[in-house]
């Protein structure tokens, strides 16, 4: 058997259709790369993220999704993009956004994601996604402000 080395650089291109099924398809071939090139921990953050990505991103009606994912390169890095918007994800970054001290929503929020990413799955994916829309939908400055 062969083996890949994960500190080569690399790229998958996957085009999605605009349906219910994009973000599972994504999540199975996110989980599929990952795992194979060594950078398993990522998993969870990346399909987070990554489902985040696709449901919020902008596209002509009936226009496929391209998800890319990318990495090899400065170590336990992946860089995830849908549709022009692009994140990364490093070892260090367990969560997406960090709930507000003091918010009694953030609170309720983060405390159904934690019991969800227990189970796993699609719920602990829409319970990070619900955690990141609220902070910013009520948290994040508007543009341009400072602070």
């Amino acid at each position: 058997m062969v083996t890949v080395s994960a500190s080569r650089p690399w790229t998958y291109t996957l085009e999605l259709p605009r349906d219910p099924s994009a973000q599972a398809v994504a999540r199975a071939v996110l989980r599929a790369v990952l795992s194979e090139r060594g950078m398993a921990e990522l998993t969870g953050a990346a399909e987070t993220l990554t489902a985040e990505l696709i449901a919020t991103a902008p596209a002509p009606a009936g226009a496929p999704l391209r998800l890319r994912l990318r990495g090899g390169e400065g170590g336990g890095r992946l860089q995830v993009s849908v549709g022009g918007h692009i994140t990364e994800v490093a070892e260090e970054h367990g969560r997406t956004a960090v709930p507000l001290a003091g918010c009694r929503e953030c609170a309720a929020l983060d405390a159904a994601r934690r019991e969800a990413e227990v189970h796993g799955g699609d719920k602990a994916v829409d319970a990070a996604i619900a955690v990141r829309r609220h902070f910013r939908m009520t948290h994040r400055l508007p543009e341009g402000a400072t602070g």
